[in-house]
């Protein structure tokens, strides 16, 4: 009978530690989650990733803690969660230059793929918007081309940093229409356009949730958009595709991630979220009210895809002749 009894006991101690880690994945999360934005307050990735974080947050009835960690492109926020403890509460929601970076820079410190855990793509934009002060000269991408072949280096544009999408829309321009934009880093996107609001800087090819509202309040002026077809959040604006820079084309999306190795549960509970989280009605409309796409990837898709995104702006980074720093 005592034979019997230590039997049992060392069967549900067994049983205990075997189900210790599901229990405690299947009771994830049990407290507030950090949500790293590697941007400036006011930036398209912090406006998209506090949108994200409120639904988040509903759905996993835990507080989703926006932590903006700006700095070096997106380098600064984004090591962080490479470093960070893989137990889902610390997560990353960042913009393409993820997979942009590692193009510019010459050594980061981490790897894009292997120090991180691909959660979702959650949505993706359409184009960035080309905004000027109201006082600026040009009222169109022709008159602005004329403007600079004029003066070659005289005016110039922000980004939110070197190597981001805004650079390399720049550098694009610059290679299509034949002239000599100078280009000005910030260190984030926020900083950047409110120098244009401020008129301190000529331009800057602004992601859709930082431009677009401002256009609308006409504290900007639009002259371009950088998707093949016409925003329908700002119609009257061209793209510089129909502007006579034929097959310009640049375009940005959003991803959540984290640390690697991360628990497969605690993957699928976070991509189930964010996929509900960014598709739930009022989500969409207030994403599509700033040209914003919902999509809610799967981790593998997500994975898939960033394989293909750093090979498409390898060969990008390299015909504009921009190099690593």
């Amino acid at each position: 009978m005592h034979a019997v009894i230590v039997s049992l006991r060392w069967l549900f101690s067994a049983a205990a530690v075997f189900l210790a880690p599901a229990t405690l994945q299947a009771a994830y999360p049990d407290r507030p989650i950090r949500l790293i934005v590697p941007s400036s307050a006011g930036s398209g990735p912090d406006l998209v990733g506090r949108i994200y974080a409120h639904r988040l947050g509903t759905l996993l009835g835990q507080q989703i803690v926006v932590d903006n960690r700006a700095g070096a492109n997106s380098i600064i926020g984004t090591e962080t969660v490479a470093r960070a403890t893989p137990d889902g509460y610390t997560i990353l929601i960042t913009s393409g230059s993820h997979t942009i970076n590692p193009h510019v820079y010459k050594k980061l410190p981490y790897d894009p793929l292997r120090d991180f855990t691909p959660i979702s793509r959650v949505v993706s934009s359409s184009g960035l918007v080309l905004v000027v002060h109201p006082t600026f000269p040009a009222k169109s991408i022709e008159q602005l081309i004329d403007m600079a072949r004029a003066a070659p280096g005289k005016y110039a544009y922000a980004s939110a940093g070197v190597g981001n999408l805004q650079h390399l829309a720049g550098a694009m321009f610059n290679q299509m229409a034949g002239v000599q934009l100078t280009h000005v880093p910030y260190k984030g996107g926020g900083a950047a356009i409110n120098d244009v609001l401020a008129n301190q800087i000529a331009m800057n090819f602004a992601s859709s949730p930082a431009g677009v509202p401002f256009v609308k309040a006409n504290r900007l002026r639009a002259l371009g958009f950088t998707g093949l077809k016409r925003s329908e959040h700002v119609p009257d604006v061209p793209t510089l595709d129909e502007s006579g820079l034929k097959g310009f084309e640049v375009s940005g999306w959003y991803g959540v991630y984290g640390p690697p190795r991360m628990p497969k549960a605690i993957v699928q509970r976070l991509y189930e979220a964010s996929r509900d989280s960014v598709n739930t009605p009022e989500t969409k409309k207030q994403f599509a009210d700033i040209n914003i796409e919902s999509i809610g990837s799967t981790p593998d898709e997500f994975a898939k895809y960033l394989n293909a995104d750093l090979a498409k702006y390898a060969k990008i980074i390299k015909a504009a002749g921009i190099e690593p720093q």
